[in-house]
């Protein structure tokens, strides 16, 4: 094989072709040093100007540490001792709910939705605060759907011809699960910056909320993480309340009934106390009996709607905040970056273009032309 390759030529010619003269190369960029440099400097240029006009954008980011351990009811089994019902049965926590749905939570319609009501303030430095500026008061849909924000000139003529005749003004959300085109392109967006992560291993869970605003960042991800806490709140508690509601409803009307029996066996003590008469005597025992039981059924149902009330409690989840949500003071896209990027794009190009791409495409040229003349 050896002695095939060398004495054929056709394989020494190719690779003649594909050897690489780094010499050459390195002294045509030494030879046009200066247009390299200037195109490099070009690009920087443009780099500044792309930094000084881009959409800088802040992150914030806090740590929730939720309860993981399944609660038992030892305290509503001791409270169900001094009521006298301790031998009833009251389960352990087994909810559907856990912190491994957090993230879908997060990016699920109806919590967005909830959130585009939210009073949110702009940034404003000190320096800014001492010329007199004040900060901006909106919501998060007028500031992701650009409401807040004047339109002047050409972006005003954009704005009025994507603009929708039969589209009504924003005044809520009425139902999350039909949402107008506009209204669903800020949930989309909202979504978007809006993120969260759980360590199924520590259950430590990370929400982190982007935008262009550091202290409408800040304040969105303290909202994001108490509506959170709340969702999960009144979903773990939902059975519980229902059951503290139903029996505040029984203990209501037992309450009624008993106040009715009290009285009419009050009646009857009142009018037969003179009266010897065996059928007074045995209606007055049937009236003490039915305020008797009213009584006790009204104890139970008492002690029932106090139990349902130690639950809700007991149901509600504990959440410590391990890291709060913190004023950021840089932004997550850096500008000097940008330049950077530019700079090298032009640096690359240029030493590309009089590295190999002028002698290629000359090359070409003159194959064309031989061709041609051909």
């Amino acid at each position: 094989m050896e002695e095939y390759q060398v004495n054929n030529p056709q394989v020494q010619d190719s690779e003649e072709e594909f050897e690489i003269d780094w010499m050459g190369i390195l002294t045509k960029l030494l030879k046009h040093w200066k247009q390299i440099f200037l195109i490099s400097f070009i690009f920087g240029v443009l780099g500044i100007v792309s930094a000084l006009t881009m959409q800088r954008y802040y992150n914030v980011t806090l740590t929730l540490a939720p309860e993981l351990t399944t609660r038992t009811s030892s305290s509503l089994s001791s409270i169900t001792s001094m009521l006298g019902i301790g031998n009833m049965s009251m389960g352990t926590n087994t909810d559907a709910m856990n912190i491994t749905l957090f993230p879908e939570i997060c990016k699920s319609t109806p919590f967005l939705a909830d959130l585009l009501d939210v009073p949110i303030t702009s940034y404003v430095s000190d320096k800014q605060k001492e010329e007199g500026v004040q900060p901006m008061h909106t919501t998060v849909y007028k500031h992701l759907s650009g409401e807040d924000k004047e339109k002047k000139g050409l972006s005003k003529w954009l704005e009025s011809l994507k603009k929708d005749k039969d589209e009504k003004p924003y005044t809520g959300v009425a139902d999350a699960t039909e949402l107008p085109q506009k209204q669903a392109a800020v949930v989309k967006a909202l979504g978007e910056s809006i993120s969260a992560n759980v360590d199924n291993k520590t259950g430590i869970t990370t929400i982190s909320v982007t935008m262009d605003d550091r202290m409408m960042a800040k304040q969105l991800a303290d909202t994001v993480c108490n509506r959170l806490q709340v969702y999960v709140s009144n979903y773990r508690t939902k059975k519980a309340t229902a059951d503290y509601e139903y029996y505040s409803t029984l203990a209501e009307e037992a309450r009624e009934d008993l106040v009715k029996a009290q009285a009419a066996y009050a009646r009857s003590v009142d009018y037969d106390r003179s009266v010897i008469l065996q059928s007074a005597n045995s209606e007055k025992e049937r009236l003490r009996s039915e305020a008797s039981l009213a009584s006790e059924i009204y104890s139970q149902m008492v002690q029932q709607r106090e139990l349902a009330r130690a639950k809700i409690q007991e149901e509600k989840p504990v959440y410590a905040v391990v890291q709060p949500a913190t004023l950021p003071q840089r932004a997550t896209n850096s500008r000097m970056m940008r330049v950077l990027v530019w700079g090298f794009i032009g640096l690359f190009l240029s030493l590309a273009w009089y590295g190999f791409g002028a002698d290629f495409l000359k090359k070409i040229h003159s194959d064309v032309k031989e061709k041609m003349e051909e």
